[in-house]
């Protein structure tokens, strides 16, 4: 048997799954799906939501409504200027 290392990116590891028969995307799913820790997962999630209520103690769901709304009047209006621009 030969072995061949090669360094590819996690999008062209997606691409090519991607293009994966049905069955063989099944399998692949499977074999994935067993070799998840969901204990791991879980407590990671639970971490994750735990640091996300401690950064954000205090803070009202208007102001974070507010903040949301004006970030995504920031992105918007920045992506009408760069599609702007490229139609010159």
């Amino acid at each position: 048997m030969t072995t061949a290392n090669t360094n590819l990116t996690f999008e062209q590891v997606l691409n090519a799954i991607r293009q994966l028969p049905y069955v063989q995307k099944v399998k692949l799913w499977r074999t994935l799906n067993n070799e998840v820790n969901r204990d791991e997962t879980r407590r990671r999630a639970a971490e994750a939501i735990e640091a996300i209520r401690a950064a954000n103690e205090g803070v009202t769901e208007d102001e974070v409504m507010a903040d949301a709304t004006a970030a995504v009047k920031e992105v918007r209006a920045e992506r009408r200027a760069r599609n702007a621009l490229s139609m010159l």
